[in-house]
């Protein structure tokens, strides 16, 4: 299976892909609880994430745009507030009103926070999101989006870090060598996170 780096031109397909494979995903669930909202929303979000992916990392598709991997390097997994507003998140207060803005702010503090504390300052990559499109999942597609991912990062010796906020995800990480290192909850709202590592082989 072909795995080509994401061209800009087709960004908001790859975001409609990203947006239907994690609709019921627990975290967007909570960012967006008004399904006709995150059904509206949703796209504009992942546009935005894959903006600060292909400028600060890497993502990575299909030809025919049936899947999106993105991940960050070391020395720049987690982001300003000035660099997610280069990036198009400016209007996100509005777009997830003011309240829920500020609790997905919370959230991503404290995510951010735990990668930080579990990582060590270790240098690492940071697999930020990983989707299949939903009508052609168990193709074998993810795995063959992975491959260049955990190529380049055992040939350069370093290791990979993800969290889930879906515990289904934990079983398949497992299969590409990730460990399981720390679950927590957010605070405030309670929400559980998964945070795996892959040690590079």
């Amino acid at each position: 299976m072909e795995i080509v780096k994401l061209d800009p031109v087709y960004i908001q397909k790859a975001s409609t892909v990203l947006s239907a494979a994690f609709f019921n995903y627990p975290m967007f669930v909570f960012y967006f609880p008004d399904p006709k909202r995150r059904a509206r929303y949703l796209p504009w979000y992942f546009r935005n994430i894959l903006n600060c992916a292909m400028r600060y990392g890497e993502a990575y598709t299909t030809p025919e745009i049936s899947g999106v991997i993105f991940t960050l390097p070391p020395g720049h997994t987690k982001f300003t507030l000035w660099e997610y507003i280069q990036n198009g998140f400016l209007l996100t207060p509005f777009f997830l009103g003011f309240r829920n803005f500020k609790q997905s702010m919370d959230c991503e503090s404290f995510v951010a926070y735990t990668q930080e504390r579990l990582m060590k300052n270790r240098p690492h990559y940071y697999l930020w999101g990983l989707a299949v499109d939903p009508r052609q999942q168990v193709k074998g597609i993810g795995a063959a989006l992975m491959l260049p991912v955990l190529t380049q990062v055992d040939a350069q010796k370093v290791p990979v870090y993800l969290e889930t906020h879906d515990e289904k995800n934990v079983p398949y990480y497992q299969k590409y060598g990730f460990d399981l290192i720390a679950t927590v909850r957010i605070p405030k709202y309670g929400l559980p996170i998964w945070c795996m590592l892959r040690e590079s082989s």
